[in-house]
């Protein structure tokens, strides 16, 4: 919770700089769904971060699979949250369940689907490894924490393996910043 805290407080105390469009290597689109897979606090992160960075997205900490089609990108941020599986009134199995469907689904829409991993969770959890393996080879592109831990490995493997592109966030307390440098819209 402090992370989340200090988090929060340098994205306020410190923007970013002027970033220009040609200079990002991903382009969001006119319709972008942040979901999380777990119930993790890293999706709500990204939606308050692209709020300060002036990006229109959608939040839907429980989307349906039945929404991919709405949106041009979705953002999935995978992780087990135990407390927020509680407070969702849901099961670990749920959100396995609700993994599966998702990559599924994502797989039969021409949506690009992006995972971005912050690890703000419990490491090393076995099950949030399951949902990483559900969903990192059905993603198009994978953004990670420089810091997140064992899963960066598997990261880079399947991006290496999947030829698709991989970016590493060096700084969380930057993460606007950071964000600033991949996306444009």
């Amino acid at each position: 919770m402090l992370r989340i805290l200090v988090l929060c407080v340098s994205l306020v105390l410190f923007p970013g700089p002027t970033i220009f469009a040609s200079d990002c290597p991903l382009q969001l689109g006119d319709s972008v769904l942040i979901t999380s897979i777990g119930q993790n606090l890293d999706a709500l992160i990204i939606k308050t971060i692209f709020d300060e960075m002036k990006v229109k997205a959608d939040f839907q900490p429980v989307a349906p699979s039945k929404v991919l089609a709405e949106y041009e990108q979705i953002i999935v941020s995978p992780g087990i949250s135990y407390k927020g599986i509680a407070a969702a009134g849901m099961t670990v199995q749920d959100e396995i369940n609700r993994a599966r469907v998702l990559a599924e689904a994502a797989h039969k829409h021409p949506s690009q689907v992006i995972l971005m991993y912050l690890g703000g969770f419990l490491q090393g959890d076995a099950k949030s490894q399951e949902l990483i393996e559900i969903l990192a080879p059905r993603a198009d592109v994978i953004i990670v924490y420089k810091d997140c831990g064992g899963p960066i490995d598997y990261f880079r493997r399947v991006s290496e393996e999947r030829s698709i592109p991989i970016f590493t966030i060096e700084n969380l307390g930057g993460l606007s910043e950071e964000l600033s440098c991949i996306f444009s819209q």
